[in-house]
């Protein structure tokens, strides 16, 4: 049971990570700078747990989940933006 929840988690991950990459390299302009802020947004909470676990080794002992939480909420986001920006496509070319 735990490898599976592992892998779920890494699969969350991987998916997230192939669809900002996709959205950094196919948008442009404002869309491109707002793909940008959900891997800003987790890449602080990283920077967070690595910081502050510097100071005090005890502190975020549930960094995965952490990580998962930002990383699904930045898929979420990143989701929302896409939609807006198809919608705002869609509503350009009619």
């Amino acid at each position: 049971m735990d490898v599976l929840l592992v892998l779920v988690a890494a699969l969350v991950v991987a998916a997230f990570l192939f669809l900002e990459t996709r959205s950094l390299l196919r948008w442009k302009g404002g869309w491109r700078i707002g793909a940008t802020l959900p891997l800003l947004a987790v890449l602080f909470v990283v920077a967070r747990i690595v910081f502050d676990t510097r100071r005090d080794p005890t502190s975020h002992n549930l960094w995965p989940f952490e990580i998962l939480f930002a990383v699904v909420t930045a898929s979420v986001a990143l989701g929302v933006l896409y939609a807006v920006q198809r919608a705002s496509r869609t509503r350009t070319q009619a």
